[in-house]
C-alpha cells in the first residue's frame, strides 16, 4: 500500500478512520490493536498516533463517521417516498447492507467503559437532533401526527430499531422483525385517521 504523506493530512485521516471502522466491526473494539490498523494501512503505529491520541480518540472519530453514513442513508432512502415506504426501505437497507457490521459488543461496550459510553452518548445526541429535524419537516407536510414531539419520537424510533436489531441477533426471523418495525412505526407516527381506515370496524375479541 502507498505511504501516507503528511501533505495530505485530511485525506490520510479519513483513510485511517475508514480502515479502523472496518476493523472495529470485524474484530470488535476490545480485540483491535492500533497495530492492526497500522498493518492494514501499510504504515507504522507512530503514523496512526500522529493523527489520533489513542484508540479511544479513534473510536470517537469512527462513531462520527458511522453516524454520517447512517444519516446520509436515511435522507437517501426517504427521498421521494412517503414516510412509511421510506421506513420500510430503511429497514431493508440496514438488514441487507449493514447488519453484519453491528456486533453485540457495540451495544454491551456502553455499559463497561465510562469514557466510551460518553463518546457514544454524545454521538447519539447529535444523531437524534438531526433525526428530530427530519421528523419535524415530515410533520409539517402531514406525514407525522400533529401531537408528536419530534425529539421524543426520534428517541422512540431509534430505541425501537436498535431493540429490534438485538432480536435479529438473537435469532428472531427477519421478516417477523420487519413486520413489527413497520406496524410500530405506523402506530406511533401516523395521524389517527390514517392508522385505522374509515371502513374498518374494531370488534372486541371474545375472552
Amino acid at each position: 500500500m502507498a505511504k501516507l504523506y503528511p501533505e495530505y493530512k485530511e485525506e490520510v485521516r479519513k483513510k485511517v478512520i475508514a480502515v479502523a471502522h472496518e476493523i472495529f466491526h470485524e474484530k470488535g473494539f476490545r480485540d483491535t490493536r492500533v497495530s492492526d490498523i497500522a498493518v492494514a494501512l501499510g504504515v507504522t503505529k507512530p503514523t496512526i498516533y500522529h493523527y489520533f491520541s489513542g484508540k479511544d480518540d479513534l473510536f470517537a472519530a469512527v462513531s462520527e463517521y458511522e453516524r454520517k453514513i447512517l444519516e446520509d442513508m436515511i435522507f437517501r432512502v426517504f427521498q421521494g417516498r412517503d414516510f412509511l415506504s421510506g421506513a420500510e426501505i430503511f429497514f431493508n437497507t440496514i438488514i441487507t447492507e449493514h447488519l453484519e457490521k453491528i456486533g453485540p459488543e457495540n451495544i454491551a461496550i456502553t455499559t463497561r467503559d465510562e469514557k466510551l459510553r460518553k463518546i457514544i452518548a454524545d454521538d447519539r445526541d447529535q444523531f437524534l437532533t438531526i433525526i428530530a429535524g427530519f421528523l419535524q419537516e415530515r410533520k409539517k407536510i402531514g406525514e407525522i401526527r400533529e401531537d408528536a414531539d419530534a425529539h421524543s419520537l426520534a428517541c422512540a424510533l431509534n430505541a425501537l430499531f436498535h431493540g429490534l436489531l438485538i432480536y435479529i441477533m438473537q435469532g428472531m426471523d427477519k421478516e417477523d422483525v420487519k413486520r413489527v418495525w413497520i406496524e410500530s412505526v405506523r402506530a406511533i407516527t401516523q395521524p389517527i385517521s390514517s392508522t385505522v381506515p374509515n371502513d374498518t370496524h374494531i370488534v372486541p375479541q371474545a375472552r
